[in-house]
């Protein structure tokens, strides 16, 4: 006689009982059996799930082989019991590990297993308890027992784990419906010359790369979400799962639809806008190839933002691959990924080939000397980019010199942004033997190189020689002193400059370099917007500026922050700009100006009636400052102010309710935003505040920020 241990499903269990004995029922292994073979699998795992489902976590499964004579007189066949007690003793939980094995006479004798692959295995029921373990462990991984097997199969169709595609393969079924399929694509070419698509070789071309996008799509897919080892069945290893583990399989799947959604709509909005925002999506490489393929044969979508998605080399080179069939999109944005030299490499092959795009933002992407020399070699065969970013990287000399020699070649760029690099005064001296040769570019923002006083020099001589119109120049936190300045303000004083916007902010002009400055301000005509805050200009220098602007009517915005113009600057600046200025942003944060500098500013507004926005942040202006500048608000007819920032002045309730006052008194010339942050206000003098932001705007319709 023969006894194995293992369990089949309660609805195997046969309706036989046996007569006084136990309370479970015998199964047999088939209702016509004429060898008189009982055999009973029974699995550990499928004990506990028994337990679990008859509510007795507690209790231990205990079972005893039973084929006595007396059940044979009862007329029953030879076979045993599974009974459920607690166990009370270390002997019985260790027989719950024993399986005892003993032989029938006759075909019987050997125990036979067949692996899914159809060969047959033999093992010794003699073997003791270790080769019973070792003989359960190789039918638990052959998936012997059929209730792995559904086990597996449902875990796998719900979860996609293991190795199993067939969840994400369904999922895309549904989500490529749109797409031509195989069996279309069959259609077609049955269709003769009814003007299917197997009538051109264009149309075979078109077929064939939108069944490659939808393969594509496949595969992206399947590495997506049926990598790793969730479900059950099919996924291997130990197949006991505790419920905290299921609760995890659970929660994975549920995220897996949940993104997979969240990237279908994603596809939805590129083929159905022309301007898609995509940035902060958290894509990665995989996120970024899944959707690219939405770009493939689009002619909707004309601007795309990824920015700020940790899309790497991967991701980029699907995303070439798929621009590869896109005749529409302009512009598109990768700023903060991680593109690397390989990934601009790929996008630098792209833009010449495809040169729709006209503007492409890389900035922040880690990309090096190597992908700047294969963003110049581009640039020497790209007729239409106009705009590219390369801000916030890692190129240094050897990128400059090449990309020296490609913008000399380039004849459609006007925005170039090497800002926050490693140029140095060596690269700015390369740059400008290419600027030399280009007579495009209209704004340069080379900031943050430290380019130097020899580099500033050398990059506005190039400027000046080859008559570049050039409208925008950053060249703020450069290491640039007096010495430096000559040579820009000579540009500035030639009448090819055409210099609109200049920022010099947080450099070492100092109080010489302010005079110079001012010099050719008296000569220029074009400027518009300048910036000369963080120079450590003092008295001197804010004096000659003031002279400056009463001679030149073109500037409008004027940052002189973070320069310590003390109160006697202050008031050599406000008295220039009572009637003489045009100037509408005024920026003097961080100046030292105290309250006396504040009644000099408040006696410029009584009669400027230009300035738009006022900025005197971290001036120590106090509670006597900020009423000075509300008595001035107070007269009606001044209208022009509209955003004022006070932040950290030290200003206390007395100067909230000062402002509250004049807001009452005059809502036509209230500001509709104020920035009072970092200050002393309680509640009340917040809440004064806010009272009168709300009679202003019952009043005007004018809705007032009041920021704290």
């Amino acid at each position: 006689m023969v006894v194995g241990v293992a369990t089949h499903k309660a609805t195997r269990f046969a309706t036989e009982r046996r007569r006084g004995v136990g309370s479970l029922p015998l199964a047999h292994c088939c209702d016509s059996c004429s060898c008189g073979h009982l055999r009973v699998a029974t699995r550990r795992r499928d004990l506990r799930r028994e337990e679990r489902r008859r509510g007795r976590h507690s209790a231990a499964l205990r079972v005893r082989a039973r084929g006595n004579e007396e059940d044979k007189e009862q007329g029953g066949g030879g076979g045993f019991v599974l009974d459920f007690n607690e166990e009370t003793s270390k002997e019985k939980k260790t027989a719950r590990r024993t399986v005892v094995v003993e032989e029938y006479e006759g075909e019987g004798n050997k125990y036979k297993n067949k692996n899914k692959t159809g060969v047959s295995s033999q093992s010794s029921p003699s073997n003791g308890e270790e080769g019973i373990v070792a003989k359960e462990q190789e039918e638990e991984e052959d998936g012997l027992f059929d209730i792995y097997d559904e086990e597996g199969e449902g875990g796998e169709g719900q979860g996609g784990g293991g190795d199993n595609a067939a969840a994400p393969a369904a999922a895309l079924k549904k989500t490529t419906s749109s797409s031509m399929t195989t069996s279309s694509f069959k259609a077609s070419m049955e269709g003769g010359g009814e003007g299917g698509i197997a009538g051109t070789v264009v149309g075979l071309a078109v077929v064939a790369a939108s069944l490659g996008a939808v393969w594509k799509r496949n595969v992206i897919m399947e590495k997506l979400f049926s990598g790793g080892g969730g479900g059950g069945g099919g996924g291997g290893g130990d197949r006991s799962s505790t419920i905290a583990d299921k609760d995890r399989e659970k929660d994975e799947r549920r995220w897996k639809q949940e993104a997979r959604g969240r990237l279908n709509e994603m596809c939805a909005e590129l083929k159905n806008y022309k301007q898609v925002d995509l940035s902060s999506r958290n894509l990665g490489s995989e996120g970024c190839a899944y959707v690219s393929t939405a770009l493939a044969f689009n002619d909707v979508c004309e601007v795309v933002d990824m920015s700020k998605n940790g899309i790497g080399t991967e991701g980029i080179l699907a995303l070439c691959e798929a621009l590869e069939n896109n005749l529409v999109l302009s512009e598109i944005n990768l700023e903060g990924n991680a593109v690397g030299d390989e990934g601009a490499s790929g996008l630098a092959e792209l833009l010449r080939n495809r040169q729709n795009i006209t503007s492409i933002n890389l900035n922040g992407n880690n990309i090096a000397d190597e992908g700047a020399k294969s963003i110049a070699e581009m640039l020497s065969f790209n007729t239409e980019l106009t705009k590219m970013d390369l801000g916030n990287n890692v190129i240094d000399y050897d990128g400059a010199v090449a990309l020296a020699n490609g913008v000399s070649q380039n004849s459609s760029l006007k925005v170039l942004n090497l800002s926050g690099n490693y140029l140095g005064g060596l690269g700015a001296k390369a740059l400008s033997e290419g600027l030399k040769e280009n007579t495009m570019i209209e704004e340069l923002y080379i900031n943050g190189n430290d380019i130097g006083d020899e580099g500033a020099e050398q990059l506005m001589k190039s400027v000046l020689g080859s008559k570049q119109p050039l409208r925008k120049l950053d060249l703020s936190n450069s290491g640039i002193s007096q010495a430096g300045i000559v040579s820009l303000c000579e540009y500035l004083k030639s009448k090819d400059c055409k210099l609109e916007w200049l920022s010099l902010y947080m450099n070492d002009v100092s109080s010489g370099g302010a005079i110079e400055i001012a010099e050719a301000m008296k000569v220029n005509t074009s400027l518009d917007h300048l910036d000369i805050g963080g120079n450590n200009i003092g008295f001197d220098g804010v004096k000659a500026i003031a002279e400056a602007i009463k001679e030149n009517q073109g500037i409008t915005t004027l940052e002189m922050g973070y320069n310590p113009l003390s109160k006697e600057g202050a008031s050599i600046l406000a008295e220039q700009m009572k009637f003489d200025a045009k100037i509408k942003t005024l920026r003097l944060g961080w100046c030292k100006l105290g309250a006396d500098g504040g009644q000099a500013i408040a006696d410029a507004l009584r009669f400027n009636e230009t300035i738009g926005t006022l900025d005197l942040r971290g001036n120590t202006l106090g509670d006597k400052g900020v009423s000075a500048i509300s008595q001035s608000l107070k007269i009606v007819g001044l209208e022009g102010l509209s955003q004022l920032d006070l932040g950290y002045n030290e200003i206390k309730d007395d100067g909230a309710f000062a402002l509250a006052q004049a807001m009452k008194a005059n809502p036509e010339g209230a500001a509709t935003s104020i920035n009072m942050s970092n200050n002393y206000i309680t509640k009340m003098g917040k809440t004064a505040l806010e009272e009168a932001a709300s009679m202003v705007n019952e009043f005007t319709g004018k809705e007032v920020s009041i920021q704290y």
